[in-house]
């Protein structure tokens, strides 16, 4: 099922996305630059700089699970003292640095919905796309905060605060087709806040969790709401601003509703969330967005002339398609953010939908406001759904990448620092160990493959 159609939505999508067919052909040509290593030819209006002689983080590929929720977050699920993955009706149990099975627990029950697509029906959805660990109740346990475009409401997860229970749903507040949202401390209480923007406009929605009950804000109507959302502070007064697709809201006075709309820009159907970070290095604020169901991943720049604002676009990569979810985190350690993101597995049937799924992390030049990308994942099967999650998750020192999709639920383990022993890592094979095939005849075959003793070499001592 079209979700375009599922929404009522005309399947031309939304405002200020340029036309398929040239975009489509430009951005296989930069695809084919990537693809060969070509450099980006003129750095200096914006792009990806293919990396050279500096050696990236490594990551290793862990697939945990094949459950199709895209949303994903980190917390302790049975109090031993170790960062759990949760996604969908699911939470992963960490084995520790010893071990390798991540051991899969149901504590919900999720609805999912079929994708209609070349004649046939296939369940795909899964109704989570967004989830933070919140306590919103405030009794010490950590509960789930989620939301789905396929679904009504903002709904939270209480912890029953023992493992094995399952966790009941409470309704917060209704919002249909809530595509993602965005954390961060609003009002500027010292409390995290969540924004919730949705594919069919109605209005953004913030929620202030400090109180004993959540405290719903609607705010911006129709004119600010749509396929993306995201916080920043736009004019440098200290404030936290609402940001859109079709521009952003001045914080006046959160708590009292008090905001002022500016519709400056027109980003199309950006990815989750709208980021917020001075890539130039000039004093203003300047955005990074990708487009969540076509190729493109940007920066646009605030430019001030004669005391009017404007914005201009520049090009980070267009060479895969569907960047859904974006993060800025320090994944090197050198104290200046990464900008992770990847492709989305079958959001629709968007352009690049059969291409290779792939996920990067690029280091930001601020004094020539460049973009160096560097692999985390290519044409495997880790994908990012909706949400990234940045974390130590195994303990070792370095930055791990969460990801989940359709495809499953993934650990991309940073090898900068390895502590895993041989003997573990011989645990998670991609080797087939049942090969020569049983039955067969021949040169290879289990009767005729006797190996050569005097041809074996003996490894780790």
């Amino acid at each position: 099922m079209d979700r375009r159609n599922f929404l009522g939505l005309a399947a031309t999508g939304a405002a200020g996305i340029l036309p398929f067919s040239r975009r489509d052909r430009e951005a296989r040509t930069t695809a084919g630059r990537a693809m060969r290593g070509d450099p980006k030819s003129d750095p200096q209006a914006g792009g990806v700089v293919t990396p050279v002689s500096r050696r990236a983080d490594v990551f290793l590929s862990h697939r945990l699970g094949t459950d199709h929720a895209e949303a994903i977050s980190v917390m302790d699920m049975n109090g031993d003292g170790r960062p759990d993955i949760v996604s969908g009706a699911y939470w992963y149990e960490n084995p520790g640095p010893a071990g390798v099975e991540w051991k899969r627990h149901q504590f919900r029950t999720m609805s999912v919905w079929p994708f209609h697509i070349a004649g046939e029906n296939k369940i795909e959805f899964c109704g989570d796309c967004i989830q933070f660990p919140v306590d919103v109740n405030h009794d010490g346990a950590t509960d789930l905060l989620t939301a789905a475009w396929q679904t009504d409401g903002i709904w939270w997860y209480e912890n029953p605060k023992r493992t094995g229970r399952f966790w009941n749903s409470h309704l917060i507040c209704h919002s249909q087709a809530t595509e993602g949202g965005v954390e961060a401390d609003i009002n500027g209480d010292g409390v995290a806040d969540y924004a919730f923007a949705h594919y069919v406009p109605s209005n953004l929605i913030w929620i202030n969790f400090a109180g004993a009950k959540p405290a719903v804000h609607s705010v911006g109507g129709k004119a600010a709401d749509g396929h993306g959302v995201g916080v920043a502070d736009i004019n440098g007064d200290g404030k936290p601003d609402l940001l859109s697709i079709h521009g952003w809201l001045e914080n006046v006075d959160a708590d009292r509703d008090k905001w002022i709309w500016h519709p400056e820009w027109e980003l199309g159907e950006a990815g989750f969330p709208i980021l917020g970070y001075d890539v130039n290095d000039d004093g203003k604020m300047d955005l990074i967005y990708g487009h969540g169901h076509n190729f493109g991943l940007y920066w646009v720049e605030q430019r001030i002339r004669n005391g009017k604002r404007t914005w201009k676009r520049h090009v980070i990569d267009e060479s895969f398609s569907e960047a859904h979810a974006l993060k800025l985190a320090d994944i090197d350690r050198d104290g200046e953010p990464e900008l992770i993101t990847g492709k989305r597995y079958r959001g629709d049937p968007d352009p690049g939908l059969y291409e290779p799924l792939c996920i990067f992390y690029y280091k930001i030049d601020r004094r020539t406001a460049t973009f160096t990308r560097f692999p985390v994942s290519y044409n495997g099967t880790a994908e990012i759904g909706t949400q990234v999650i940045v974390t130590d998750i195994d303990g070792d020192g370095d930055q791990d990448i969460l990801v989940a999709g359709k495809t499953g639920v993934h650990w991309l383990e940073n090898l900068r620092v390895d502590k895993v022993p041989a003997s573990v890592r011989e645990k998670e094979l991609w080797l087939n160990v049942n090969w020569p095939f049983v039955g067969e005849t021949g040169p290879g075959s289990a009767e005729g493959h006797e190996p050569n003793s005097a041809s074996i070499v003996k490894c780790g001592g």
